[in-house]
């Protein structure tokens, strides 16, 4: 049994009128203007991740770390949560930009390449794994934490992070994994 799609205009969304899970999403969705954002996402990960974040001066001594060292430190004290991160902090958002760099480029050159549809499946579910806001949410929090207690200093890293945040909602908000399946079965 299929469905018909509803006919909407760019930026609308149809939902299910009892659990309000969005079925079809009608987005901005150009092949070639996302594998623009998703270089610039790709470029702008590495400052994001390997920059000092903030830096904490306390009892004259000064400690700086990035997302990375960050996550990595917490492996003896809390091995889950340090995987976690990682998993949702780095290598989803990561892979998650790079499978849709890689159908965007497919799509974009009309190039019917036989990966596309294991592409678009894990870029499905890596969706549901990127969470660089909340890893963001969380720092926001042990900043004004920390506030009281210790010198903070936002480092570079910070400034890249909050774009390459922006930057990771800008492309997950206008991308469209029914889109692209229908773009690929028109190739």
């Amino acid at each position: 049994m299929t469905s018909a799609i509803p006919t909407m205009d760019t930026g609308h969304v149809a939902k299910c009128i009892r659990c309000e899970q969005v079925i079809y999403k009608k987005s901005w969705c150009n092949p070639s203007g996302l594998l623009a954002l998703c270089i610039t996402a790709l470029i702008i990960t590495i400052p994001a991740f390997n920059l000092p974040l903030i830096s904490i001066h306390l009892l004259g001594i000064t400690e700086e770390t990035n997302l990375i060292q960050g996550a990595i430190m917490m492996i003896d004290v809390a091995p889950l949560v340090s995987f976690v991160v990682l998993l949702c902090a780095v290598i989803a958002p990561t892979l998650l930009v790079l499978s849709i760099a890689i159908s965007s480029v497919s799509l974009a050159l009309n190039h019917k390449a036989i990966f596309l549809p294991k592409v678009f499946k894990v870029t499905r579910l890596l969706i549901h794994w990127s969470m660089l806001e909340v890893y963001m949410v969380s720092l926001m929090v042990a900043i004004f934490k920390l506030m009281n207690y210790a010198d903070l200093y936002i480092g570079s890293g910070f400034y890249f992070f909050v774009a390459l945040l922006l930057l990771n909602l800008t492309i997950i908000s206008n991308y469209s994994n029914h889109q692209y399946w229908e773009k690929y079965q028109s190739l």
